[in-house]
């Protein structure tokens, strides 16, 4: 430590706190709309669309799908 004095350096500690706790992932069937269009990757989960069903992205319309996700 006294190298650290003489330059005038900080000396940085990192801890394992963070690294040790993992959470577990939950996923489930999730009613999702994804856009018609193939090139296009929009799409949002039910409870998050909008009223007029068209893509945020490209604005097309959007079907009905099930995917396996994260659960929120």
């Amino acid at each position: 430590m006294d190298i650290l004095r003489k330059k005038e350096a900080v000396a940085i500690f990192y801890g394992r706190k963070g690294k040790d706790i993992e959470t577990e992932i939950i996923l489930e069937d999730t009613e999702v709309f994804s856009c018609i269009v193939d090139s296009c990757i929009g799409w949002m989960r039910k409870d998050f669309v909008a009223a007029d069903l068209l893509c945020p992205i490209c604005g097309n319309e959007m079907i009905q799908e099930i995917r396996v996700l994260p659960k929120i």
